[in-house]
């Protein structure tokens, strides 16, 4: 299993590598598409318990009401609106108890958070490639700063659970010490990119927020499969299990990233 992991998790390292730094923005904003709308789509479907008929159906409406809102002109409002989203999902993870029929009794806030969160990540990650790919790398990158850091220390020295009823695994210890992690990258991207003064200050505070909210995007997709009764997502990467389980701290850290970068302090005119 350990070397299917680490085979699997090369292969996507190189894809994501080249698909970023090699492919023209529109090329890249519809592989995106597939990837996040298209395949992340379909296994939200599972997991709040959609056939395959629905679930077809739910990724083509995902698919054209992002479309439309990308030829609309309304992309800034939709990530406003996903910014918005993962502070109202804050504000669920806190009261979850498992075994609580809030959400049984409202499937369609499930579906809806599909919504506001797929739709604002596409077009965040669209725009961010089509302006700065390394910009997007960084972002990987800072996500991954985070898990890794957040794992080791938790693993060595965590003792106060974050969040028993979500993932009894994670712990106090450990997320501060993925914030060490990710604010030793951020001192090293903000350098690399050439902020200086309060542009500097700026990127580092925001990097540190993303980083924060990349566990609560971990946090709301191990809510949701905790609610349908999966360990994963899906299957489609060996050893890895679903898309949705890959890239769900970057679907709540583009949005915020990507907006935070569109203010006129970093000067990066996004």
């Amino acid at each position: 299993m350990l070397k299917q992991r680490v085979i699997t998790g090369i292969i996507m390292a190189l894809v994501v590598f080249a698909a970023v730094l090699l492919l023209p923005a529109t090329y890249f904003s519809i592989a995106a598409l597939v990837v996040i709308m298209s395949v992340g789509g379909w296994e939200w479907g599972r997991l709040i318990g959609l056939d395959e008929t629905s679930r077809g159906w739910a990724v083509v409406a995902l698919l054209v009401l992002a479309t439309l809102i990308h030829v609309t002109g309304l992309a800034w409002y939709a990530i406003a609106v996903g910014v918005v989203w993962w502070v109202t999902i804050l504000g669920l993870l806190t009261i979850y108890r498992q075994g609580s029929t809030f959400y049984s009794s409202r499937p369609w806030l499930l579906s809806l958070s599909a919504v506001l969160i797929l739709i604002p990540a596409w077009l965040a990650i669209s725009r961010l490639q089509s302006h700065d790919p390394r910009m997007v790398l960084y972002l990987v990158f800072l996500v991954a700063a985070m898990d890794t850091g957040a794992y080791f220390v938790g693993k060595a020295i965590g003792k106060t659970k974050l969040a028993v009823h979500l993932s009894p695994g994670k712990t106090l210890e450990g997320v501060k010490g993925g914030l060490a992690a990710a604010l030793l990258f951020a001192v090293l991207g903000a350098s690399f990119f050439g902020f200086r003064g309060t542009a500097w200050v700026y990127f580092l505070l925001l990097s540190l927020l993303v980083a924060a909210l990349s566990v609560a995007g971990d946090l709301f997709e191990s809510l949701v499969k905790r609610e349908a009764g999966m360990k994963d997502s899906g299957s489609i990467l060996p050893g890895h299990g679903g898309v949705l389980d890959r890239i769900d701290g970057l679907l709540a850290a583009l949005p915020v990233f990507v907006l935070g970068l569109s203010v006129s302090i970093v000067e990066l005119g996004i």
